[in-house]
């Protein structure tokens, strides 16, 4: 079996490049400022749906970040892992 380590660290790299969309829209909808005059354009309930739902969107966008930091850190632990692995496993000459 080989390890593609070159491949391993090309994706822990693009997982990081990977949340940036994310935090854009996060960043998006913390400006939106609908929340703020939903409770003076619409009636409370749909004002407080709006609200919920927008905590919920939120909420849902930060953990995926994190799931993707996440992701990036265990593929670079996998990748030293292979390489301490393969380096544990040479012989060498004496």
């Amino acid at each position: 079996m080989e390890i593609e380590r070159e491949r391993l660290r090309a994706i822990m790299e693009s997982l990081s490049e990977a949340a940036g969309p994310v935090d854009k829209v996060i960043q998006g909808i913390v400006g939106l400022t609908v929340a703020e005059s939903a409770f003076t354009s619409f009636t409370y309930s749909l004002a407080v749906a709006y609200s919920e739902v927008e905590a919920f969107t939120l909420q849902e966008l930060r953990r995926k970040t994190e799931d993707t930091v996440e992701m990036a850190e265990m593929v670079g632990v996998s990748a030293g892992n292979w390489t301490g692995a393969e380096h544990a496993g040479t012989v060498k000459a004496v």
